[in-house]
């Protein structure tokens, strides 16, 4: 009997430890359910957060950046700037360089071609008022300038004479102004007659006759008649032709037939760019 009362107890000892596991398991597997329930309420809860969070963070990342990235930016194109700034004044510089030894050359060149001795000289002012009438140059009496002196472009064409002298410079009368006269002639026919200026910047050829009509594109030079400038000096080039008035210095009449004209009305390329001349060369008057 004490036997049995001993199993009997042991048996229900061993069925109440059994029934606690179950129970301590039931238990954790709540709690945990629980919890993972909680963590992702949490997790549901604070998402949009941190997507709200994370794209701002992403925002002022890029800001900083990219603000970053212009600072330097910008101080890279202000040396660029720096640099392009220097490299064109660089450029300026030989272009002026390049520009000016040919001109130089040419100087050099045509006193070498000149039977006469020749001094070089710098256009110094111009008189836009006028703008084909007169220039100055940086030569005067004591470098030899007189009054009537020739002065030629580098590459030899007329520019005109000295009208005006003072000590340092010179006044001249380019050949564009209307109130010059330089004798002249065609190249090919030889026709002389006078060349002046049309208040821009061609020239006029007036007194030659209308039987010795030139050809456009003809030559005119000096003639040397006029006792100021020397033979054969470049003036320009025949730009148009036509019958001139029956009485010269009279308005052409439309209904007037052009064989009672006596001249021709002949239009004059000039060699030489009054307006954009910058050297010139003064011949010797006294050689």
């Amino acid at each position: 009997m004490q036997a049995l009362g001993q199993g009997a107890r042991n048996a229900a000892l061993l069925f109440g430890v059994l029934i606690f596991l179950l129970l301590m398991m039931s238990w954790q597997v709540n709690s945990a359910s629980t919890l993972s329930t909680a963590r992702g309420v949490v997790f549901g809860a604070m998402s949009p957060l941190q997507r709200v969070l994370g794209t701002a963070w992403g925002r002022i990342s890029g800001t900083v950046r990219g603000y970053g990235d212009m600072r330097a930016s910008i101080a890279d194109r202000d040396r660029l700037r720096s640099r392009m700034a220097v490299l064109e004044r660089e450029n300026a510089r030989l272009r002026e360089e390049a520009r000016a030894t040919p001109r130089l050359r040419e100087l050099a060149g045509l006193r070498a071609a000149t039977r006469t001795s020749s001094t070089g000289a710098r256009v110094i002012a111009r008189d836009f008022g006028h703008r084909y009438e007169a220039l100055t140059i940086d030569r005067g009496s004591l470098d030899g300038v007189m009054l009537d002196t020739v002065v030629l472009s580098p590459d030899g064409g007329l520019i005109g004479r000295v009208i005006q002298l003072g000590s340092l410079t010179s006044m001249v009368q380019l050949i564009t102004d209307p109130l010059s006269g330089v004798g002249a002639r065609l190249a090919d026919s030889r026709s002389t007659g006078l060349i002046a200026g049309l208040n821009g910047p061609h020239l006029e050829l007036r007194y030659i006759e209308t039987h010795q009509a030139p050809s456009v594109g003809e030559g005119v030079i000096t003639s040397g008649e006029d006792g100021i400038y020397p033979p054969g000096l470049p003036l320009g080039r025949v730009r148009s032709f036509a019958a001139g008035p029956p009485i010269p210095g009279t308005p052409l009449v439309p209904l007037a037939r052009d064989e009672s004209a006596l001249f021709l009305d002949i239009v004059v390329t000039p060699l030489v760019d009054v307006q954009r001349v910058e050297q010139v060369l003064i011949l010797d008057p006294t050689t």
